[in-house]
């Protein structure tokens, strides 16, 4: 019987209640249930009597739907719930995929840097093993290397076989712990723990001239870009001195050219600030200082005090008087998860020359705006990466893709950067090459070929190069 005639029998009979499809549909399924046969019940038509059609069709109907009953909630165990949660990972699924290609150029390139044992380089001064402290890039072939003996060491890293210096000689009576090559790679000037700088003649290993004014050991030095003349110095006196190779100049007896400083921030990052206080605060050690391309006058710095980056005009006065704290032109803001200072090892500028990363001691290098300084703008870390000394370098590739940085594990650590300088991806590489920590990196100025050179505690220089067969061949077989 059909359902609409159920219905139409029921609102025939009257009453107070109008019988609606639902009630009609709930007697239908009783009367289905009174009308149903036991599964032992026997044949109404006999033991041999053959049940009629319309039965036979009944039961396979039956049959049909506890079938599906049955089934129906095993469907639904395997269905997954939509949720919110579900798109946003499908959109930065998608987005993985979108940045895939050249993501995953860079990561072949970074897995195919290996440094083979022709390619390490042990220093020695005086007969003994000497710690390497900086080393640098000047040009595409020339490496220049600093050690605590006082040496400068010039390799050539294009020549094959054994890598071995070119030059050696000795530029200081102590330790020297920056080098900075001049522009056209004649020059270069070196930092040490007399309390000097000099200026050499690279090609004649001769000595240009002392600049002297620090009252400690002096830890960087920074040319101004495009510049020939004018460098800066940064030291354990808190200090920051400016340099021009064109005045302030002395002549000794023996004909050795002496200079003096053309300006001076004296407490360029104070220990502690204390307001209206009667004694000079104390300065702490600067140790980075780094000049910017966008203005070639300005120069940011960082110290051991803090992980803020201060940013300073070398033609300005910034104390009006002694007793004064000297007050840069922009500083930038403290991390915001920052509990505690605990100060800056290195300071890398991107070729762009908008973006700053400084190596501070919690851990984390920091991303900074050169162009308008505020907070910081990202902040990249790796297990992989530890810093906990002042020695801890870092640098920036000629392409401006990968930031390097050492590690006071051994490890030295490179991250591959977005058009944004971040590391939203989390891609790195990790090199492992040195058994103490890994102090210094310096990356090859030809954007042409990706070349890294690492020093660390071990007394050992490695040079990376890029070598898809070999980093195979030892991933396999190391």
């Amino acid at each position: 019987m059909a359902l609409t005639e159920i219905t139409q029998r029921a609102n025939n009979r009257g009453g107070a209640r109008q019988t609606t499809l639902f009630d009609s549909l709930g007697a239908a399924q009783r009367r289905h249930k009174r009308t149903r046969k036991a599964p032992g019940q026997e044949n109404t038509h006999g033991e041999n009597s053959p049940p009629d059609e319309a039965e036979q069709a009944a039961k396979r109907a039956r049959t049909r739907d506890t079938a599906v009953t049955d089934a129906q909630p095993q469907v639904t165990l395997v269905t997954r719930p939509f949720t919110m949660l579900g798109v946003h990972a499908a959109l930065r699924q998608r987005q993985r995929q979108a940045l895939a290609p050249h993501s995953v150029a860079a990561g072949a390139r970074l897995a195919a840097l290996v440094s083979p044992a022709a390619r390490a380089f042990r220093v020695a001064g005086d007969g003994a093993g000497a710690l390497p402290l900086a080393c640098k890039y000047g040009g595409a072939a020339r490496l220049a290397l600093v050690d605590e003996a006082g040496f400068v060491s010039v390799f050539d890293t294009r020549r094959g076989g054994a890598l071995a210096p070119l030059q050696r000689w000795r530029a200081h009576d102590n330790a020297v712990f920056d080098v900075e090559w001049c522009g056209d790679g004649a020059q270069a000037v070196t930092a040490s723990a007399d309390e000097t700088c000099r200026l050499w003649d690279v090609e004649r290993e001769l000595c240009l001239g002392t600049f002297a004014g620090h009252a400690q050991t002096v830890r960087a030095v920074s040319w101004r870009h495009g510049d020939a003349h004018c460098f800066a110095s940064a030291s354990r006196d808190g200090a920051i001195m400016a340099w021009d190779v064109r005045c302030n100049r002395t002549m000794a007896a023996d004909g050795a050219r002496a200079f003096r400083p053309v300006n001076v921030i004296a407490r360029a990052h104070p220990a502690a600030a204390v307001p209206r206080a009667r004694r000079p605060v104390a300065g702490a050690s600067v140790t980075a200082v780094r000049h910017l391309r966008h203005n070639p006058c300005l120069l940011a710095s960082a110290g051991s005090a803090s992980e803020a980056v201060r940013f300073w005009d070398v033609r300005m006065r910034v104390a009006s008087r002694a007793s004064a704290l000297p007050q840069p032109v922009a500083a930038s803001l403290l991390p915001p998860a920052a509990r505690r200072a605990r100060g800056t090892s290195s300071l890398a500028l991107d070729p762009d020359a908008t973006r700053l990363y400084a190596a501070c001691n919690d851990s984390a290098v920091y991303v900074h705006s050169a162009l308008a300084p505020a907070r910081p703008l990202a902040r990249l870390a790796a297990p992989e990466f530890e810093c906990r000394s002042f020695n801890v370098g870092t640098a920036m590739s000629p392409c401006g893709r990968h930031l390097a940085a050492g590690s006071s594990t051994g490890s030295v650590v490179v991250w591959e950067l977005d058009r944004f300088g971040t590391n939203a991806s989390g891609r790195r590489a990790v090199l492992q090459g040195h058994a103490k920590e890994a102090g210094c990196v310096a990356w090859n100025p030809d954007s042409t070929r990706l070349e890294l050179a690492t020093c660390g505690d071990d007394g050992i220089l490695r040079v990376w190069h890029e070598d898809a067969l070999l980093a195979e061949s030892a991933s396999r077989d190391p």
